[in-house]
């Protein structure tokens, strides 16, 4: 499995409209996750919406509908 860190500098490198579902979802947790859900780490809600196979508009849908439900992903 990818790093976060990896995912993110890969996803930056090749931008939003070509990048693939991991690297969506760690440009999504890195930029706008956070003005939708607050203090929230980007890198472990990555991981664990990744262990929990999510793809990145499910992770979207989350954070919009139940912002404390992305919290309970770094855990």
């Amino acid at each position: 499995m990818a790093t976060y860190e990896k995912t993110l500098a890969q996803a930056r490198k090749v931008g939003n409209a070509n990048a693939d579902d991991a690297e969506a979802m760690a440009l999504y947790c890195a930029d706008i996750m956070q003005f939708i859900v607050g203090a929230a780490s980007p890198k472990l809600v990555w991981e664990g919406a990744q262990r929990r196979g999510m793809t990145h508009l499910e992770l979207a849908r989350l954070a919009q509908k139940d912002p404390a439900a992305v919290h309970d992903l770094m855990w």
